[in-house]
């Protein structure tokens, strides 16, 4: 691994981290600003287009937080190359897959 690509990573990761905290406080202030929501609250809350991005981006940056942290875990723990090879392309395929379903339940599912 390259240095320029371990401190995009450092830097992405800690961006990532930056958006699921600002997500997180973003919740906790409408739940102590409105208590707790029931569901007809929950939907109209979701039917917002820019909380859905929000909830897109967040989720998102929370499973690319966690891809960049199991792919510097794996070297760790995991010294056949061979199966840490698979277990990256695993990590990533998880990583994109759970992207995709979110997306799809934000945007797509009714």
């Amino acid at each position: 691994m390259s240095g320029k690509s371990f401190t995009q990573e450092w830097w992405l990761q800690r961006i990532s981290a930056v958006i699921v905290g600002l997500y997180a406080l973003l919740v906790i202030a409408l739940l102590l600003i409105n208590g707790t929501p029931n569901y007809a609250q929950w939907q109209a809350l979701f039917a917002n287009n820019a909380f859905k991005a929000f909830t897109a981006l967040a989720l998102i940056a929370t499973f690319y937080h966690g891809l960049i942290g199991v792919l510097h875990v794996w070297p760790d723990y995991v010294k056949n190359a061979m199966v840490r090879s698979a277990l990256n392309a695993y990590s990533w395929l998880a990583a994109a897959a759970y992207a995709l379903w979110a997306v799809y339940i934000l945007f797509f599912l009714k």
